[in-house]
Order: C-alpha cells, then sequence, then structure tokens
C-alpha cells in the first residue's frame, strides 16, 4: 500500500468517525429548548442538481460543516502539491491517482454537506482523471491545463460555500471542457485502447 493511499484512508475514515460521533450524539441527546444548533445549507450550493431530487439536504450542522471545511481545505492542499508532481511526468500515470483520489473525496464529502456545487464540479473532474488514469484519454497539454484550472477554482468554490466569498464562482467552461475532453478529444488510437 503507498504512502498516499495509507494517509488518504486514514483521513477518510478520520472524517467518517467525526461524522458518525457527530450524528450519534445529536440522536442521544435530548430535545433541546434553546434554538437548534442547525443551520440552512447556503441557497447557492444548496441548489437541486439536474436531474437530482429536489432539496436532498436542508440544514448542516455546524460540526458536521467544519469538519467538511478543513478536509475541502486539505485535499485541496494534497491537490496542490499531488499537481506538479504529476506535471513533471505525466506519462507516469500513478502519479493521476491522488488527483483523482482527492476529487473523489471532495465530491462525495461536498454532497454529504450540501455544497452541490463543488460536488459536481468535482465529478467532472473526477470523470476525467479516471479516464486519465485507465489510459483511455491520454495526458495531453489540454488535459493537465483542464485539472490545474480544476485545482486553482476549489479556492473560490469553498469560499462560496463557507460565506467568504461573495460573487459566484463559474466553472460551468471548465466542466464542458472536461466533458469534451472525454468525449470529443479522445484520439482515435487513444479510443481503441
Amino acid at each position: 500500500m503507498s504512502a498516499a493511499f495509507a494517509t488518504g484512508l486514514i483521513v477518510l475514515v478520520l472524517a467518517v468517525a467525526g461524522i458518525a460521533m457527530i450524528l450519534r450524539r445529536r440522536s442521544a441527546s435530548p430535545p433541546a429548548t434553546a434554538p437548534s444548533p442547525l443551520r440552512a445549507a447556503p441557497a447557492r450550493n444548496r441548489a437541486p442538481r439536474k436531474g437530482a431530487p429536489a432539496a436532498p439536504v436542508e440544514e448542516v450542522d455546524d460540526e458536521l460543516r467544519d469538519v467538511f471545511v478543513a478536509e475541502a481545505r486539505g485535499e485541496i492542499g494534497n491537490l496542490r502539491r499531488s499537481l506538479p508532481h504529476w506535471r513533471t511526468v505525466p506519462a507516469d500515470l500513478d502519479r493521476a491517482v491522488p488527483l483523482r483520489r482527492s476529487f473523489h473525496t471532495l465530491k462525495g464529502s461536498s454532497r454529504l454537506v450540501g455544497a452541490f456545487a463543488i460536488g459536481d464540479f468535482c465529478a467532472a473532474i473526477e470523470r476525467l482523471l479516471l479516464a486519465v488514469v485507465e489510459g483511455s484519454v491520454p495526458p495531453e497539454p489540454a488535459v493537465i491545463d483542464t485539472i490545474a484550472r480544476a485545482v486553482a477554482a476549489l479556492p473560490a468554490l469553498l469560499g462560496e460555500y463557507t460565506g467568504e466569498r461573495t460573487t459566484r464562482t463559474d466553472v460551468s467552461a471548465l466542466v464542458r471542457t472536461a466533458e469534451r475532453l472525454l468525449r470529443d478529444d479522445v484520439p482515435a488510437t487513444a479510443k481503441r485502447r
């Protein structure tokens, strides 16, 4: 087992344990007479996705939200460290695996707390990285540039979720680019692999 995989696994286990502890504490505590420690997830991140059920997350516990924000910041740090490592030898697809893993982690944890803008964005980038790792999309400069731009966009998306940033970050062009690279820009030789 690689050190990066083991570290990722430990982070995931700690996040799940933290979430379980918070949920256990919430279910075991008597009904509060004071205002609830729950607050609505930011509206811009609660909007239903296309084809998704309407309003799957109404409220997010502050502690769970804080765990998510800390985990997201850690994963953004992992992405910032992993990207230059992969860029030096893009043909070494093992170097792209930590990037895919971080986008996967962000996808799942953000959806758990209702940050669907982050989750859907990470899902699109993860699909591209998965195709690269599997060898169906070559790690060409356009692919690497798209991944680099995605890594650079994540802090702004997280800032929107936390309320630290008030302007909307439009990542739709990046998502379309990732989808196009998956669909149209794959050379015929790569499609046959």
